[in-house]
């Protein structure tokens, strides 16, 4: 299996929670057998789609505009046999880099209407199309905050969508008194990688385990606000007095 990972976080890879998420679901992709490779967005050059509906009719199939898109990326889009969009939440859906990034597949539709029993849709002109699975993370402590990108994707991609893979709390990951529960959640998404290859989904068992909370709400939401008016107070100025040993300024 053949499985090209498309990461549009702005972050560089160290701080970056969607590629530490997405690294160990692509380790766990390899213990099974597939090749993996990571695209990173932020390094190619993306224009907005226009439109204009080019890809569609005059230059059919390929979009009118000369950027890293058309140059390469839907091709390694349209090769792969799964493919990952690994994307941060922001305003609870995806960011603004993976948005243009899907809208500029256009070119992959045909544009006359299909009926799917009270669904429109316009069918594939491509005649292999890959599997999709979603990654996504996020700060809030809780998973309903994914709803609208889960939405946004179903809509997007039907059936292409195999897998949904969302991590609340994600910033609280490397926090080191929570290191015991985030090394359970790393090796859930090192099973669903696994899983993917081998099975063509993710248990429910290892979801379970993947979005299990780190701390209870409350302590997290603590947690986080401790960290944001420590950050705040310090651009004020002048310097806040010390915090305990459990600050989680201390441990990001």
């Amino acid at each position: 299996m053949n499985i090209v990972a498309f990461n549009s976080s702005p972050r560089d890879n160290k701080t970056s929670k969607t590629e530490l998420i997405l690294q160990k679901f692509l380790e766990g992709a390899r213990h099974a057998g597939a090749a993996t490779e990571t695209l990173y967005l932020r390094k190619y050059h993306i224009k907005q789609c226009l439109g204009c509906f080019g890809c569609w009719l005059g230059n059919q199939g390929q979009c009118v505009q000369d950027d890293d898109m058309t140059g390469e990326l839907l091709g390694r889009f349209l090769e792969a046999d799964l493919v990952v969009l690994a994307t941060p939440l922001y305003h609870f859906n995806m960011n603004a880099r993976m948005k243009s990034f899907i809208e500029r597949t256009l070119p992959m539709l045909n544009p006359i209407f299909m009926d799917r029993g009270n669904h429109t849709i316009h069918p594939f002109r491509v005649d292999k199309v890959p599997r999709i699975a979603a990654l996504s993370v996020c700060a809030f402590p809780e998973l309903h905050n994914f709803q609208a990108l889960s939405l946004n994707l179903r809509m997007i991609f039907g059936n292409n969508l195999v897998a949904e893979l969302y991590r609340h709390s994600s910033e609280f990951l490397t926090v080191p008194p929570l290191q015991f529960q985030a090394g359970l959640v790393l090796l859930a998404a090192v099973q669903a990688g696994t899983e993917m290859v081998r099975q063509g989904k993710v248990s429910l068992e290892t979801m379970e385990a993947l979005t299990q909370d780190l701390a209870p709400r409350e302590t997290l939401i603590q947690m986080a606000n401790r960290y944001w008016q420590g950050e705040m107070a310090r651009q004020e100025g002048p310097a806040p007095p010390e915090q305990d040993e459990d600050s989680v300024d201390k441990w990001v």
